[in-house]
């Protein structure tokens, strides 16, 4: 048989009856009272709130000391602390992740950098200081203030290294109270982007318009003051066939560049002989040069040169540049196309992008393919005025040109380096230009070959 369990003070069942019998008393004497006059309806309603207080006091007053202990910690909790076990887990946490990361610790000091980290800011391996005297961005300290002090997520974007590159602070609280946790994303890549999506379509829309009025304008000419003049007829529409042309230029360009970057996360499949694909496309390239007062001239080793290739994209490639040199040329000048093979493709960019020791370089695109792995390469050079080297990093950008320095005479779109560039990423190849001021400039790109009999 089975015997109950003694109530004790601290049972709650007790509690509980002792503070109703309290209230419901209290109350009662206070009602008699109330009815035969001895006391008024406000002093009633006051006593009552008073008895029901005192009863309620002595209800939480009366629990076991444990349980207000733990009744304490809901209202109140005690800080976290960590082990030096958790500690050392956490550094290793920190120093794993593949993002730049940092902690500040509950004193406001920085301690815990992994290497990402102190790459972006810069900060020595010994480094343990107030994030204050290191960090030098005022956004991010606020933001790492204000979770340590609230527990508040926030997120926070910052320029580092001037303008070149932007960042997200994601800030939380870390494992100690008023401990702080912040993790690095890199957003420059995606700035980048939305900033030359927007240029390209300023561009794009600028570099329409402007043939797009002169043929508007022209029309409307006819069509008024110059309706009964058809002498001049002929001159307005030479110049509208010529901005006709010009749009069909770009548009052609355009659509190009757009299929070029649909595709150029997709290898080519193609094996292809690279020598009589550069001949036949330079030689397509001479009427071009005669007409423009240029003699262009084809070299290349007498092996052949196998490679993994889409042939139109590379006809492109030689197409672009032969005839970047053909404008630029001196009249009278030469235009020299040269194809050669290479042990390794850090051999390849020597052969054909630094030939003079004068003259200024810029790569404008690195290549992917490893720097030991057979190569072939292809070297344009022109004899004419030569580019200023403030200008050599940027050629490889959209509708980007120097004309404007050479009198602004010379007709283009803007788009044939960026698309042989775009080319040459998907074969996993480079670009790269050097150029002597009064002696002309040479543009080189190299790609990966097959490595055969003939040309190892």
């Amino acid at each position: 048989m089975s015997q109950s369990k003694p109530e004790t003070d601290g049972d709650p069942p007790k509690r509980l009856r002792d503070f109703l019998v309290l209230t419901s008393g209290g109350v009662a004497v206070l009602a008699l009272l109330f009815l035969t006059g001895a006391i008024g309806l406000v002093e009633w309603i006051t006593g009552a709130v008073v008895m029901t207080a005192g009863a309620l006091a002595f209800y939480v007053g009366s629990a076991p000391a444990s349980q207000k202990i733990r009744t304490a910690e809901v209202l109140d909790p005690p800080e976290r602390k960590i082990s030096a076990s958790e500690d050392t887990a956490i550094e290793s946490f920190i120093a794993a992740l593949p993002l730049p990361a940092l902690l500040v610790s509950p004193e406001g000091q920085l301690s815990s950098v992994n290497g990402h980290a102190r790459s972006l800011f810069r900060l020595e391996a010994t480094t343990a200081s107030p994030p204050a005297a290191l960090l030098r961005q005022p956004d991010l300290l606020a933001a790492l203030d204000r979770v340590a002090a609230d527990g508040a997520n926030e997120r926070v974007e910052f320029s580092q290294h001037g303008d070149a590159e932007v960042w997200m602070a994601h800030v939380r609280p870390g494992p100690e109270t008023r401990s702080v946790l912040a993790v690095f994303e890199d957003l420059t890549a995606v700035r980048r982007a939305e900033k030359a999506r927007a240029d390209f379509l300023a561009n794009a829309s600028h570099e329409l318009r402007t043939p797009l009025t002169a043929i508007g304008g022209f029309i409307e000419t006819m069509r008024g003051p110059a309706k009964d003049d058809k002498e001049a007829w002929d001159g307005f529409l030479e110049i509208m066939a010529q901005q006709t042309e010009r749009m069909k230029r770009l548009v052609a360009d355009l659509l190009s560049l757009s299929r070029i970057e649909f595709s150029e996360h997709r290898a080519p499949s193609t094996q292809i002989e690279f020598v009589d694909l550069a001949r036949t496309t330079s030689f397509g390239l001479k009427p071009i040069a005669e007409e423009a007062g240029i003699k262009l001239h084809f070299d290349a080793p007498d092996h052949v040169i196998h490679a993994i290739a889409d042939d139109d994209e590379i006809a492109q490639v030689i197409q672009n540049l032969a005839s970047n040199a053909i404008k630029y040329a001196r009249r009278g000048g030469e235009v020299q196309i040269l194809v050669g093979s290479a042990t390794t493709m850090a051999d390849a960019a020597i052969a054909c992008s630094r030939q003079s020791e004068e003259a200024k370089r810029s790569v404008l695109l690195q290549p992917y393919a490893a720097s030991g792995a057979p190569a072939l390469w292809v070297r344009v050079t022109d004899d004419g005025a030569g580019i200023s080297e403030e200008h050599l990093p940027r050629l490889g950008e959209r509708f980007y040109r120097v004309d404007e320095s050479r009198g602004g005479k010379i007709e283009g779109t803007g788009l044939g380096l960026a698309i042989v560039k775009h080319i040459m990423a998907r074969h996993r190849g480079g670009l790269a230009v050097e150029s002597l001021e009064g002696h002309g400039t040479a543009f080189g790109v190299w790609m990966p070959r097959l490595k055969t009999d003939a040309n190892t």
